[in-house]
């Protein structure tokens, strides 16, 4: 007899390295591109894969575009995710909102009038059933959210001093209210994306777009 509750995927995140990309570009063609907008600061990402499996890895190309008077700047090795089984999605969070521990963590920042180019991910671990049914609750969509600093003034002494060494800087407990206020997340557009589930044993069972038999 099928079970009428929802079978819960539940996520744990391995955080990858995140960072400039050199030759990385956005494909504006492709299907798999989000954009978002907050203000005067632009993104555009292009997910790496339109299909993910357990432990597979979700990466991600974005570019951020400064179209304001002040320099921005983003802290692109902070990165995490969660799933929301209720909308089936996964979110892939880039920037920190708060800072975690006594340390500032790396920045790039991004001159009036400049884009950037980024690239960004986790591995992301969903535990499912061996057997998929219709009330299997999986990923169906990705949403990308970038978190920037729209005003880096009060932190040029840091990021001066964070260029001219690879030690961690401390940041000051009187700075984590200034970074709050300056901080805002640019939330883009959802991307569909499709389930490969696999056994235990490593077999694959499905290749369908999630949440389907």
């Amino acid at each position: 007899m099928k079970s009428s509750k929802p079978f819960v995927a539940a996520v744990a995140v391995s955080v990858m390295s995140a960072g400039i990309a050199a030759a990385a570009h956005v494909d504006f063609n492709d299907p798999r591109r989000a954009l978002g907008r907050e203000g005067d600061i632009r993104v555009d990402a292009e997910l790496g894969q339109d299909t993910l499996q357990p432990n597979s890895p979700l990466t991600v190309t974005y570019q951020i575009e400064n179209l304001t008077n002040l320099t921005i700047a983003v802290a692109d090795k902070v990165t995490d995710t969660d799933f929301d089984p209720d909308s089936q999605t996964i979110t892939l969070s880039i920037g920190a909102e708060i800072p975690s521990g006594s340390h500032m963590p790396h920045l790039v920042t991004i001159k009036a009038g400049e884009k950037h180019t980024f690239t960004a991910g986790a591995l992301v671990h969903v535990v499912v059933p061996n057997t998929l049914t219709p009330w299997t609750t999986l990923p169906r969509f990705v949403q990308v959210k970038v978190t920037v600093l729209r005003d880096v003034t009060p932190f040029a002494n840091l990021i001066e001093q964070q260029n001219r060494t690879a030690l961690p800087v401390a940041l000051p407990k009187d700075m984590f209210d200034r970074w709050i206020d300056a901080s805002t997340s640019v939330f883009l557009n959802t991307i569909p994306v499709y389930w490969r589930g696999e056994s235990r044993r490593g077999t694959a069972e499905s290749n369908q777009p999630a949440g389907t038999d």
